[in-house]
């Protein structure tokens, strides 16, 4: 996609072609995306080679880790709704007001994340860890809680291209920034023969250099989202708009992962490696989701920018063109998934002592199913990046609160008692809570269109 300037892709955003504008907007974040999973799942390969209790550890860390993300990434996705919003509206100052007011409410929260890191022992006990990933994963969290606060930078950065359309950009950034990870992390495990303190390390190296790279482009003269000090210290009204409509989403992004731990806690049940093996098929399943959400994750952006430019005819044909385009992409991928399968998993389940085919089986297992519900997570990801390119947080938080403490700890909870397989218990529940939850996304978000269609008939 040839550069634009911020001008220039707001006229693009509001009067192109809306298929061929979520592709070429997306494709670059579908790569990214896809390209970010495979590096999940090397980083995972590696893990797997210091050993099962080491590879379980890390997912449940990561978990842990993806609660205190989604409060920043919560907030700064509700930010850039409402800077979207003024940007498509042509209130340039407006969207560069609102930039800095979120970056003052993100080192807020970081100094707050800061405070944890000496109450992480006595807060993990309490969550009920269990005690082998304590000993073994304490400063591991420490790591990645500073680490966490690092990324949110990047996030800021990310988001912003993201509205200029200059997702090509976050492509080459993200990769090299994940070339990086990875190669940090094979020098520490294959040549150093570290252990999973030294994986968080990485990570901390590699965030570290992306936000100094993001802080450097936000700095940049000229640009309607330049950081500036004056704004982050004095700025004007806007942190309530903000922290109205990103409540939901950070509520509802830390349920969601604290939904996933409880359900780690509930496989924990069948052992410790349980746990490992459902993250291993959710990071393989994630190949597929993550190349779709791609997509969606652009036209939240270009929903946005075209309901407040008073589009929302745009809007509602946004999400039904992301609808064709994430079902297609869903179903190259499943295919591609089902025929590479039996050579991922005897990867995985190799470490430093051989191959365990007790391990390997538990994670096909539950792949079976879990890879099923691709189909039904890519129309649910297309309706609820319409909703919140509409503003519609608390819509999301309820139908994510759903998901979760409807649809899938209370379905695991039965299936535990009605199936006597563990690993098949854990992919029929994400098999049922990604397809049922898609139909209720999906009814909602038909039924705001038609009244939105509605309502820009009577106004025309």
């Amino acid at each position: 996609m040839k550069r634009m300037t911020e001008a220039e892709f707001r006229t693009y955003s509001i009067t192109g072609n809306l298929y061929k504008l979520i592709i070429q907007v997306g494709t670059p974040l579908a790569v990214y995306a896809l390209f970010n999973c495979l590096f999940s799942i090397l980083d995972t390969l590696m893990a797997s080679h210091l050993g099962t209790i080491d590879v379980s550890s890390v997912a449940y860390f990561n978990q842990l880790r993806m609660i205190l993300n989604s409060i920043g990434s919560g907030l700064i996705t509700g930010s850039m709704i409402l800077i979207n919003r003024a940007y498509g509206a042509g209130r340039n100052d407006r969207a560069g007001e609102l930039m800095n007011i979120l970056i003052r409410l993100i080192l807020i929260i970081s100094a707050v994340f800061l405070l944890i890191i000496p109450f992480s022992p006595a807060l993990l006990t309490l969550i009920g860890t269990p005690q082998e990933f304590i000993e073994e994963g304490t400063s591991y969290f420490n790591v990645m809680i500073v680490a966490t606060i690092l990324n949110f930078i990047n996030l800021i950065y990310i988001n912003v291209e993201k509205s200029r359309g200059r997702t090509s950009v976050i492509m080459a950034v993200n990769m090299a920034s994940m070339i990086l990870k990875l190669v940090l992390t094979a020098i520490f495990i294959y040549v150093l023969d570290k252990g999973i303190l030294h994986i968080a390390l990485a990570t901390l190296i590699t965030y570290g250099a992306f936000a100094f790279y993001s802080i450097t482009h936000l700095s940049r003269k000229g640009s309607i989202f330049r950081i500036r000090p004056s704004l982050i210290i004095h700025g004007g009204k806007g942190a309530k708009d903000i922290i109205n409509i990103s409540y939901p989403v950070a509520i509802e992004d830390s349920a969601f992962s604290l939904g996933k731990t409880v359900v780690n806690s509930m496989a924990a049940v069948y052992g410790a490696e349980m746990i490992g093996a459902l993250g291993i098929s959710n990071n393989v399943c994630g190949l597929a989701t993550t190349f779709e959400n791609g997509f969606s994750d652009a036209s939240s952006s270009i929903i946005s920018q075209n309901y407040g430019a008073g589009r929302p005819d745009r809007a509602v044909n946004g999400y039904k063109a992301n609808i064709v385009i994430t079902l297609s992409v869903s179903i190259l991928a499943m295919i591609f998934l089902f025929i590479v399968d039996d050579f991922l998993f005897p990867i995985f389940a190799t470490s430093r002592n051989g191959i365990d085919e007790a391990f390997m089986d538990m994670i096909k297992r539950i792949f079976i199913f879990d890879m099923t519900s691709c189909l039904g997570l890519a129309v649910n990801g297309a309706g609820m990046d319409f909703l919140l390119g509409l503003g519609k947080t608390r819509i999301t938080l309820i139908i994510n609160f759903l998901r979760i403490f409807v649809l899938r700890i209370p379905v695991l909870y039965i299936l535990q008692r009605l199936i006597s397989d563990g690993a098949t218990a854990l992919g029929v529940m994400m098999m049922i809570s990604n397809c049922a939850i898609a139909v209720i996304t999906t009814i909602i978000c038909f039924r705001l269109s038609s009244k939105l269609l509605r309502e820009a008939k009577i106004k025309s």
